[in-house]
């Protein structure tokens, strides 16, 4: 492809270069490098790509891209506003700009994206549209799963990253212009906002669903990840967004172009009536003057607001209100989401102080037996949620087992005593640092008259220690303790 279609959406400056060049392929990583690359260099958190442009021109690349000012002299340089945009705007021009003639609906919020993700493919699913989906429990074309740089469970892209980086994210969006998908449901991590990795994406409808205290150990403050997350509402044409929650209204009152979603409020779509039992949930939402009464097997106090947000994204985009009833009822289960593995077992991908309160909550509210839980906290991330998360387990659970997850850099026991500082004194709790262990010493323990929840792991099928990233599936490891 010719330099110059590549950049055709960018804003730049450019010296000693042929815009006509024939470019072979885009790499961001100077190990990737061959001879007629373009090679842009990002200025990351951890390394500066600006620092390995002799390495790139070296082996053969044809064109520098950076935000920086040229300091290598007489060579084909070209200088942009940011790297990071004009990275996925790169990429995005390299497929074609896949996205151009699909409706992407993205959603954004510290919990319930992926639910949110999955109840809406359900609906689309229901009424027959070609759809794609880009969600942390993977990605698929029309109902089959993509795997994304050939990768396997372990390694592939999309179970470490909520949103592809641009490399996989728009070769992606091809495959799915290529199968005629119509609609792309996805999830927009605050990162992927941050980083700019949806710049050249047609972005129909940005759907929020709360905001609380997570990722600091990027963000530093929780109002530099909100206004990451209201980034999705600048590039969006509709904006969906929960305002049960106060930064819900924020961006309400931010942007002209919103529509409000409510379970407590006369909203643009709100929902009443609301039963919520060990079956699942029941509500009534309004739509348009319209009152639909859904049901749905999905379970926990926080599914009735991801399936009124889901509902909202479906009329908007024109579905007919019996697929929105029956594509919801559709749905079994979300992976790895207050997923039932046994009789009183259950796992969910909780690992924030708010999503561990609300299934806490809903545990106690919906089982009338003993709530054991069985959890840790992540290694070189927020410390400061740990001691939050120790206090509100022992306020709920009856029982508490703490382990690790993924505790990466750090020793799992100096992570466990973090969370200790928050748990009530005389507190029935276990410590058990290999969580294989824990989660055998936890089904030993269960009878009838409790319930075990596995907190933190969700869908994942992998733990991250200081040998670094091993297949662990907590459903393989259940399974064999009650065939022993």
């Amino acid at each position: 492809m010719k330099l110059y279609e590549l950049l055709k959406d960018i804003k730049f400056k450019c010296s000693h270069i042929d815009l006509n060049t024939e470019i072979k392929n885009i790499c961001s990583d100077s190990r990737s490098v061959s001879k007629g690359d373009l090679f842009i260099a990002i200025n990351g958190e951890k390394r500066n790509g600006n620092d390995y442009i002799i390495d790139a021109l070296n082996k053969g690349a044809s064109v520098i891209v950076s935000q920086e000012n040229n300091k290598f002299g007489e060579i084909p340089y070209i200088k942009v506003e940011n790297d990071r945009e004009a990275l996925a705007k790169i990429w995005n021009a390299y497929y074609g700009n896949p996205t151009k003639d699909m409706k992407v609906i993205a959603f954004t919020g510290t919990n319930g994206k992926t639910s949110c993700v999955h109840l809406l493919k359900s609906i689309l699913k229901r009424s027959n549209k070609k759809y794609g989906v880009i969600s942390t429990i993977g990605s698929e074309i029309n109902g089959k799963s993509v795997a994304l740089n050939e990768g396997s469970e372990v390694t592939d892209i999309p179970s470490s990253m909520t949103t592809p980086d641009p490399k996989y994210l728009y070769e992606l969006f091809y495959k799915m212009k290529n199968e005629n998908v119509e609609y792309v449901i996805m999830e927009a991590s605050s990162h992927s906002l941050n980083q700019s990795k949806l710049s050249g994406v047609n972005i129909h409808i940005g759907a929020f669903t709360n905001l609380s205290s997570e990722h600091l150990d990027y963000h530093k403050t929780i109002n530099n990840y909100f206004n990451c997350k209201k980034k999705l509402f600048e590039a969006c044409k509709i904006g969906v967004v929960n305002v049960d929650n106060e930064y819900g209204n924020e961006i309400k009152k931010a942007f002209s172009n919103i529509k409000t979603a409510s379970l407590k409020q006369n909203s643009d779509y709100f929902g009443e009536n609301i039963i919520i039992n060990q079956n699942g949930c029941q509500l009534d939402i309004h739509i348009n003057n319209e009152k639909i009464q859904v049901k749905s097997k999905l379970l926990g106090s926080f599914a009735p607001e991801n399936i009124i947000l889901s509902a909202a994204c479906a009329s908007i985009l024109g579905v007919a209100k019996e697929d929105i009833i029956n594509g919801i009822y559709d749905l079994e289960y979300i992976d790895g989401r207050m997923e039932k593995v046994r009789d009183n077992i259950y796992i969910d991908y909780a690992h924030t102080p708010e999503a561990f309160e609300r299934i806490l909550l809903s545990a106690k509210n919906m089982f009338n037996k003993k709530i054991i839980v069985l959890f840790g906290c992540g290694g070189d991330r927020d410390k400061s949620k740990r001691a939050k998360m120790g206090e509100i387990a022992s306020k709920y659970a009856d029982e508490l087992i703490i382990t690790s997850d993924n505790s990466r850099s750090e020793n799992t026991t100096d992570i466990i005593k973090d969370i200790m500082g928050g748990v009530k004194k005389g507190k029935n709790c276990f410590l058990i640092p290999n969580r294989e262990d824990a989660i055998k010493f936890a089904i030993k323990k269960l009878d009838d008259n409790a319930v075990l929840l596995m907190l933190g792991k969700g869908h994942e099928k992998y733990e991250i220690n200081k040998d670094g990233k091993h297949y662990f599936d907590e459903k393989e490891i259940i399974k064999e303790a009650f065939n022993v």
